[in-house]
């Protein structure tokens, strides 16, 4: 049985990327996309490490995080540490993951923030809130540069993981007070309650391939004569269709330009749809 688990969410690659880099640092490790969890799921007190790997949607937890924390039961004892990535501002968005846990009784032992490239174009946010040139970070100059240093920032975190180090939840506590944290949770409150519809675009590109159905993690995207229709409202907001679609034929209001998309260089799109589809076990089971 491995000693480690880290349970991660991501939408393009990012933190798919981070969960894998620190199970090479840890060793030991079982690395598990929170998709394939089901409710009730129990970690046996065998373990040792739990990480919870996840991007930051909108200085928040997205709401696959808050699910899963209700899916899942976790000992006391255990070390428990998050990674957030970001596309560069992060906010108070550790202390919205506290909170969650809190509630659910489950104790953050370390919290860690990683900056890597931005992947959306905000399409549910005002057009004043928007990055109508948010394709200029996306170039080889940028992204090499980041993408080094995320990875010496993984080498630092497996050591504080390995030494059980708490210091950054000490940290992230201290923002835990004033007006701002104040005003964020109000802010958290809104968006619990809320379900702000993003309506994806499509150009004439569209060749059918399926990839948009195949990444979309809640099966909002159903192919109908060889084009994908998104039905329902539910979506995580991950923009895997938007940024994974071959021919750059999705996009989403204020944005439809063909010059910006992003995934991690390593990542592809059958590694994300591959999280609906892992057979997730019970980590009392034995290990084959």
């Amino acid at each position: 049985m491995s000693r480690n688990l880290i349970f991660y969410f991501s939408g393009t690659g990012n933190s798919l990327s981070v969960a894998l880099e620190l199970e090479r640092k840890l060793g030991d490790s079982l690395v598990i996309p929170m998709l394939s969890i089901e409710d009730n799921y129990v970690v046996s007190s065998d373990i040792e490490t739990v990480g919870i790997i996840y991007p930051i949607y909108m200085n928040a937890a997205p709401k696959i995080i808050e699910e899963f924390i209700g899916r899942i039961k976790i000992d006391s004892k255990c070390y428990i540490y998050a990674i957030a990535t970001h596309g560069g501002n992060p906010g108070k968005a550790g202390c919205h993951l506290h909170k969650l846990l809190e509630d659910k009784g489950i104790n953050l032992k370390a919290y860690f923030e990683i900056a890597m490239i931005n992947n959306t174009p905000k399409g549910t946010a005002p057009k004043f809130l928007m990055q109508l040139e948010w394709e200029k970070g996306i170039t080889n100059e940028m992204i090499t540069p980041m993408l080094e240093q995320s990875n010496n920032e993984i080498e630092a975190i497996s050591h504080s993981i390995i030494s059980r180090d708490s210091s950054s939840v000490r940290e992230l506590l201290a923002k835990e007070h004033g007006f701002g944290y104040l005003m964020m949770k109000q802010l958290w409150k809104l968006s619990a309650r809320s379900n702000p519809k993003l309506e994806f675009l499509l150009d004439a590109d569209c060749n059918g391939c399926g990839i948009c159905e195949k990444v979309c993690p809640t099966n909002r995207i159903n192919l109908i004569e060889g084009r994908p229709h998104w039905e329902g409202e539910k979506c995580h907001y991950c923009y895997a269709c938007f940024n994974f679609c071959p021919f750059q034929a999705i996009g989403v209001k204020f944005y439809t330009k063909k010059l910006g998309r992003y995934h991690y260089p390593s990542v592809r799109w059958e590694d994300i749809a591959a999280q609906k589809t892992f057979l997730g076990r019970n980590i009392n089971e034995e290990e084959n």
